[in-house]
């Protein structure tokens, strides 16, 4: 059982009764908790005594600390028929790959192969970074090879790849 009495049931993720929401609008029946988030985990891990050196391998995935654009609740809903991620305030170039990693893994996890009855079209905006290390780019090959399977299109978009590399 997860924090807020979290459990594998869905209902456990809403609260029973209606009441005022964080944004000021009254909401009457369910009321969606609050999710864990990266921090919740590493501060419980904290707590046993055997897991210092795995809470401390996760600090740098806290908020407020390098890779810790993360560290949050997730409001994304995988079936809607856009999705978008804007990552044009990151400006590192390594956190921005690892970053695209994370979202395309989700993308392909819980966007593709969970609707694998519908057409879905990946759009991957600035793959050239992914061409820049060996391990990223068979990811991406992976991707696309994976998709014939399932109604699946990609795309990767690639701009002044001679000047980047």
């Amino acid at each position: 059982m997860l924090k807020n009495g979290i459990t594998n049931d869905v209902n456990s993720l809403f609260e029973k009764k209606g009441g005022k929401l964080d944004n000021g609008k009254y909401v009457i029946g369910r009321i969606p908790k609050k999710m864990p988030t990266l921090s919740d985990f590493q501060k419980k891990l904290k707590q046993r005594n055997k897991c210092n050196e795995l809470a401390e391998l996760l600090v740098p995935f806290l908020k407020g600390n390098s890779l810790g654009i993360f560290d949050c609740e997730s409001k994304i809903n995988s079936n809607s028929e856009i999705i978008n991620f804007d990552m044009s305030e990151i400006k590192d170039e390594f956190t921005k790959l690892y970053a695209s990693f994370v979202i395309l893994t989700w993308v392909w996890q819980k966007f593709v192969l969970k609707n694998k009855d519908r057409k879905n079209i990946i759009v991957c905006d600035e793959a050239w970074l992914f061409l820049k290390y060996q391990e990223s780019a068979e990811f991406l090959v992976n991707v696309a090879r994976r998709r014939k399977k399932i109604q699946c299109t990609t795309f990767y978009t690639v701009v002044n790849l001679l000047t980047n590399f």
